[in-house]
């Protein structure tokens, strides 16, 4: 029904009336003697046809119906025209020349005399099917009839405000009737024309159940003056009368002086408004910071008391991850549901394992969980997700998890926390940590920005090789490593060298440190500059796009050669078999034990495979340690190959987090292009192991290495397996 009938107009149609509704549409309105129950028909008699036709039927007060044709014409000529209206002898006749002047067409008189679900009908049919079926949705005539037609059905409509605005995304908010629950279109008018509201609105009951609380938002240049609303359901029709004074305040500015913070409202701006676009998501995730909601956890944290606390809630694209603990001694909780928009709650899947509190919470055993929440992308700009909690008793608790981080790098450190090293099974991983850590590391492959270049001296111009070194935080080594380059005239004549930092905030002491070992050993040296710290793979893949050379080194900042020509012979390998498609020399503790001696594969008793070095440990002489031979792999801190093979298999993979298995991974994929990978064991260089990636706090936290084992093993299982039995083939073989 509607909220509010205007004043009818008196108007005739006992005999058809035809006006114009814009320069090519007609509206032919008639009214029979009786009430029609049929579908009525307009014929034309003459030789003229129409474009496009379309009808309604529509209750009278006085129990007689009411038609309306809407129609176009292919030409404009004289028309003869029968209507018929379903009872046997109920027709009209209508001959007019539309070539001449006819009246234009009258809402007030259109609607006088019809029903309120009748002004309804008519109003839902004409704004969302006539709109569409004679493309009048950018009309003038056809917006001003529309704008006179709601004003005949309601001549003082309440006010819809537009309340804030996120660049072109205007949000707008009114009240409705209590009985005004399903809304079946939504549609805004204005000079610009006729347009829907964006798919999804927010509809909640409001004020104890006295009102509906609607919310809705339109991508617009800017708000529209001297239009309307119109919402339609089952339940009827609501007009409302645009007000934009408000329309320029910020989302994070209305929020906050806002009266109305339901939940649910909250729920709908976060999800809907900011998927938009980067301009939206940024606000949301501010109105969010600006306005956190108060954290809630159940219970008290006593000895025969039952408590339960989430502490991470990370969404994204598939779902959120979830983290907490509990403590029920009483064997009061029932399970965990996610609040996902106006869907049902979800329950969670939780995977627990033991723990304790510190002595300083009591020193209690504790059940720890973990939950992916597979709620698709609803919540992806929620930093607070709602749960609740079920009791046996059948009670539910709200539980609200502290804010969660915006910034990519403090999302991944999260993530990488919601469960410890010894816990992160890979029922875990695939269940749980993988489905948002691939997602977390694209976010923030695409966060981290270009790269910018410095140069010291005069490089060379067509270097055969190019060295790419990743710095992070750790500069001791340069010196060394440069002194060993300096003295090596096969590397000064052909390769030129190329840092890439990755700790970008340390530049002006590393731009000082290269400025004055230039000075000092008199090489040309090049420094790519990280926007942000991006790990390895993403350092590396930046090197070797700013690289010159027609063969990548791939050194880590910590090795230092031990003598002239290892770089040359490695090199010549590559040269002399085109089918090598990587080759790494010999690696040395500083006590001149073996660390690497070629790169191989083994299984541990769960069947978990991991990265290893053959030799590892062994003294530098040992005999098989200095044959040079084809190995399963070899170390990304100290690779060489060409560059056209890196560029073809797409660099190191970068899903893998902060560093590890990349290197592996590398050669894996070289292998996929039918590449051998060749160990040298007379270069010969010194190590010193994982200094750097040791001062990368998501690393060493331990769960980031075992994601990339399960990364790794679930991408190339089957490759290690068969690799693996061919090089134990290989191992009889040369033994026997």
């Amino acid at each position: 029904m509607l909220e509010t009938l205007g004043k009818y107009a008196e108007a005739d149609f006992e005999s058809p009336q035809i006006y114009q509704l814009t320069s090519g549409v007609c509206l032919l309105v008639w009214d029979p003697p009786h009430q029609v129950n049929a579908a009525p028909r307009l014929e034309e008699q003459s030789s003229s046809s129409f474009g496009s036709i379309a009808s309604v039927r529509l209750a009278r007060l006085d129990g007689r119906s009411r038609i309306v044709w809407a129609f176009s014409l292919k030409e404009k000529s004289r028309l003869d025209l029968k209507l018929t209206a379903g009872a046997i002898g109920s027709e009209a006749r209508l001959a007019v020349d539309v070539t001449q002047s006819i009246p234009m067409a009258d809402a007030f008189a259109i609607t006088s005399g019809l029903s309120q679900a009748a002004c309804a009908v008519f109003v839902t049919t004409f704004l969302n099917a006539w709109s569409g079926m004679f493309r009048l949705s950018r009309s003038r005539r056809f917006v001003d009839f529309a704008r006179e037609l709601l004003r005949s059905v309601n001549d003082a409509p309440p006010v819809v405000e537009f309340v804030a605005s996120v660049g072109r995304v205007h949000i707008l908010e009114t009240l409705l009737n209590s009985d005004s629950a399903e809304l079946q279109t939504a549609v805004l008018i204005g000079d610009f024309g006729i347009q829907r509201l964006d798919s999804s609105t927010c509809n909640v009951s409001y004020n104890n159940g006295r009102n509906r609380l609607f919310l809705g938002s339109v991508e617009l240049h800017q708000p529209p003056q001297n239009g309307f609303l119109v919402l339609a359901g089952a339940w009827g029709l609501a007009i409302r009368r645009i007000a934009v004074e408000n329309a320029g305040r910020s989302l994070s500015t209305w929020w906050g002086t806002n009266s109305r913070k339901l939940p649910e409202v909250r729920d709908y701006l976060i999800a809907e408004i900011g998927k938009r676009s980067e301009e939206t998501e940024a606000a949301v995730l501010n109105m969010q910071a600006n306005e956190p909601l108060a954290a809630r956890r159940h219970g008290s944290l006593a000895e025969s008391t039952s408590f339960c606390s989430i502490e991470t809630a990370l969404s994204g694209e598939a779902g959120v991850l979830v983290g907490g603990w509990m403590r029920d001694p009483g064997k009061a909780y029932r399970g965990i549901d996610i609040l996902s928009g106006t869907h049902a709650p979800i329950p969670l899947e939780l995977m627990t394992f033991d723990g304790v509190l510190p002595e300083t919470q009591g020193g209690y055993a504790i059940k720890r969980f973990v939950a992916f929440a597979p709620v698709g992308s609803s919540l992806r700009h929620n930093l607070q997700p709602r749960f609740e909690l079920r009791l046996v008793s059948g009670e539910r608790a709200s539980l609200v998890p502290p804010p969660q981080p915006s910034d990519i790098c403090e999302v991944r450190a999260k993530a990488l926390s919601v469960a410890t090293p010894r816990h992160v099974s890979d029922e875990v991983l695939s269940g749980c940590l993988s489905h948002i850590l691939s997602e977390i590391q694209e976010r923030f492959r695409h966060s981290v920005g270009a790269p910018k270049e410095i140069t010291f001296g005069t490089v060379l111009t067509n270097p055969t090789v190019s060295i790419v070194i990743p710095l992070y935080k750790v500069f001791e080594f340069i010196k060394a490593q440069l002194a060993a380059f300096s003295t090596d005239s096969w590397l000064a004549e052909n390769a030129e060298i190329v840092f890439v930092l990755d700790s970008p905030q340390q530049v002006t002491h590393v731009e000082d440190l290269l400025a004055g070992f230039h000075l000092l050993y008199g090489l040309p040296l090049r420094l790519v500059v990280m926007e942000r710290n991006g790990g390895y793979a993403l350092a590396c893949n930046a090197g070797a796009e700013a690289a010159r050379g027609r063969y990548l080194a791939m050194i880590n900042s910590d090795v230092v050669p031990i003598e002239a020509g290892w770089l040359e012979q490695l090199c010549a390998s590559l040269m002399m078999d085109e089918q090598i498609g990587a080759v790494g020399g010999k690696l040395l503790y500083a006590d001149n034990a073996i660390q690497h001696a070629g790169l191989k594969f083994i299984q541990d008793d769960k069947g978990r495979w991991f990265n290893h070095h053959y030799y590892k440990g062994f003294p530098r002489q040992f005999p098989e340690a200095s044959s040079s031979r084809e190995v399963p792999g070899v170390t990304g801190a100290c690779m060489v190959l060409a560059k056209e093979d890196f560029e073809t298999v797409g660099g190191f993979t970068n899903d893998y987090i902060v560093g590890d298995y990349e290197d592996s991974d590398l050669c894996l994929k070289l292998r996929k292009l039918n590449r051998k990978i060749c160990y040298i064991g007379d270069a010969e260089l010194y190590h010193f192991e994982r200094v750097s990636i040791r001062k990368n706090d998501d690393y060493t936290g331990g769960v980031a290495s075992q994601y990339n084992r399960w990364l790794h093993q679930s991408r190339w299982e089957d490759d290690i397996v068969a690799l693996m039995g061919a090089a134990a083939l290989r191992e009889e073989g040369s033994r026997a």
